[in-house]
């Protein structure tokens, strides 16, 4: 349940599809302006009065309750990718003019919250890759990698503000003020 003490990161991690929704309600949640640390009642003082809040609070924990019925109750000892990801990278392939290339997701020390993800295409495996593949795409990511992304869903996203790669990982417990590194 998301309450007022709930930090806009925590919601973001676990329920980024809620933006619009926190946008809606006049709440900035996109770009290095997004009070990701700061508890929910408290980004939402500046943008609404307590009766919108009231509302915002109960729709957003209503959309959350049914994303939680709607995820698997058992996270996997790997990461997941989502149909929408595997299309897009597809998608981007084509447009590039390449095939049978891995989709390389791997996780890096930086950013100021301690790591970040990187996710590129490349045409070749590692020894140590742990390798998933879904729908005719091989996803590759090193052994550190694929430890910290255990249990993580990847994503593709887009919505009316913004749109690219997303991961829900259970393992990430803050992010950055601007949402692009998590530790």
């Amino acid at each position: 349940m998301i309450t007022a003490e709930t930090t806009i990161g925590e919601i973001m991690l676990k329920y980024p599809q809620l933006a619009d929704t926190m946008a809606k309600y006049g709440m900035k949640m996109t770009g290095c302006g997004t009070p990701y640390q700061e508890q929910l009642k408290t980004a939402a003082a500046s943008a609404m009065n307590e009766k919108d809040f009231g509302k915002m609070l109960s729709e957003i924990n209503t959309a959350a309750a049914k994303i939680d019925s709607e995820r698997p109750k058992e996270r996997p000892g790997k990461f997941e990718v989502t149909d929408a990801a595997v299309e897009k990278v597809k998608e981007m392939m084509k447009k590039q003019g390449i095939s049978g290339f891995n989709l390389r997701i791997e996780v890096k020390p930086g950013g100021c919250a301690g790591y970040s993800y990187d996710f590129s295409l490349d045409d070749e495996k590692k020894n140590d890759d742990i390798v998933l593949e879904k729908d005719g795409l091989r996803v590759v990511s090193d052994a550190a990698s694929a430890e910290a992304l255990k249990g993580a869903i990847i994503d593709y996203v887009e919505t009316l503000n913004r749109s690219g790669f997303k991961v829900d990982n259970p393992n990430a417990h803050a992010v950055c003020s601007c949402g692009s590194s998590f530790g």
